[in-house]
């Protein structure tokens, strides 16, 4: 398991993948920001907290919209590396074992997922110790939301994975994903919401800001049990299908 990890690493060190890992929190936390600076007044206007407005800024459009999409395009290229010219043939020619492949790769994606979120909540307090004044604290929110946003992203991993790793057509996941994605912002306002997974990351790395949505502690139960659903099923159809 070590050494197959050790080499998935070393794709991942020649892909583009971790330049992406980096510019999208990159992106957000200076359009937020950006828009913070613009309209100052109107968000500071009541007295409310700098780092709670700079912080909403940042993790709106990027929790309603992009996490989940982020996640399955991340997905789908990282496996796509081995589905493309029957690399994974090639591998399994080799004394590795399948389940630690498929668990390797599946290490790999959480912990991307990971340093996104992580790299997201640096650069958004990084911002927040600018803008704030000295006689404002930061909501440990800013802090634990997108820690808790890992767990919630966990689902969405689980499942995308399965089906990145089950065909080997990269637009069965890719159309999937982009499909339960786009409407996790209408969902996420309804009361089914805690029915559609996708809708689970934004939600919680929101509750942080100005926008609190209801996060109950079992939404992180099901993540975690959805993630090992589809972990167990993944792994017993890859190590009992014909590769």
């Amino acid at each position: 398991m070590k050494n197959v990890f050790k080499v998935e690493l070393l794709k991942l060190r020649h892909s583009k993948i971790l330049n992406i890992v980096m510019f999208l929190p990159l992106f957000f936390v200076i359009l937020g920001f950006t828009n913070f600076l613009r309209y100052r007044e109107l968000f500071t206007e009541k007295g409310q907290n700098v780092w709670s407005q700079v912080y909403t800024q940042s993790s709106m459009f990027y929790g309603l919209f992009l996490i989940a999409l982020f996640i399955t395009i991340i997905i789908a290229v990282l496996v796509r590396i081995e589905n493309a010219e029957d690399n994974f043939k090639r591998i399994l020619t080799l004394p590795i074992k399948r389940s630690d492949l498929y668990i390797a790769k599946l290490v790999v994606v959480c912990g991307i997922v990971a340093l996104n979120l992580i790299i997201f909540m640096l650069l958004t307090i990084f911002v927040g110790m600018i803008m704030a004044p000295s006689n404002q604290s930061m909501p440990m929110e800013l802090i634990y939301s997108p820690m808790l946003c890992i767990v919630a992203s966990l689902p969405v991993i689980g499942i995308q994975y399965y089906l990145s790793m089950k065909f080997k057509n990269i637009a069965v996941p890719l159309g999937i994903g982009l499909a339960f994605s786009i409407p996790a912002l209408l969902i996420n306002n309804t009361k089914y919401w805690m029915l559609f997974p996708w809708a689970y990351p934004g939600r919680v790395l929101l509750n942080a800001g100005g926008i609190s949505f209801d996060c109950p502690i079992y939404i992180y139960i099901i993540s975690v049990i959805v993630f090992i659903f589809f972990t167990i099923v993944g792994l017993y159809e890859f190590n009992n299908r014909d590769v």
